[in-house]
């Protein structure tokens, strides 16, 4: 039985790594970055709402699997559009900067939802508790112009007298 969860869990990993880039990249193509990146945190809420009622051991394995497609891709995704916004000058501060807010959002998060199951006695409200992330996220990118963070990126990097690496 352990062999057989060991090789289902691979397949699955294997389906989200062979899908989810892909298939948020094709998104990304047909769309912009930041409304993909949107569509991913609506997926994310649509996840937590239907972990919410779940109740069964395979409906939990594709649970986790979506969870990983929307993962790999958002994250990416995400990560780009940082990289378009940030002065390449500048590029150490603000992935430095990304990288101590996600340590930190991942701290936040579980010490929500522990609060959360601890208040209602239940793990099931906070599973729902999570979307607030999701929708304070969303309310935050929207309000991003990307083609405005892009222009002061770039002159944020010709003041510093930065020139793109030429190969």
């Amino acid at each position: 039985v352990l062999g057989l969860l060991l090789g289902l869990q691979v397949v699955v990993f294997l389906l989200a790594l062979v899908l989810g880039k892909p298939l948020f990249g094709k998104l990304s193509e047909s769309m912009t970055t930041k409304r993909t990146i949107l569509l991913s945190l609506i997926a994310y809420a649509g996840i937590a709402v239907w972990g919410f009622g779940l109740d069964s051991v395979i409906g939990f394995y594709f649970l986790a699997w979506m969870v990983a497609v929307v993962q790999g891709g958002s994250q990416g995704l995400s990560r780009s559009l940082y990289a378009q916004l940030s002065p390449a000058s500048m590029s150490g501060e603000f992935f430095g900067f990304f990288t101590v807010m996600s340590k930190f959002s991942a701290m936040l998060g579980p010490l929500v939802f522990a609060a959360v199951a601890i208040g209602f006695g239940s793990s099931r409200p906070a599973i729902l508790s999570i979307i607030v992330f999701f929708v304070v996220g969303a309310l935050l990118l929207i309000r991003v112009d990307v083609d405005e963070g892009t222009r002061v990126a770039k002159e944020a990097d010709a003041a510093a007298g930065w020139e793109p690496p030429t190969e």
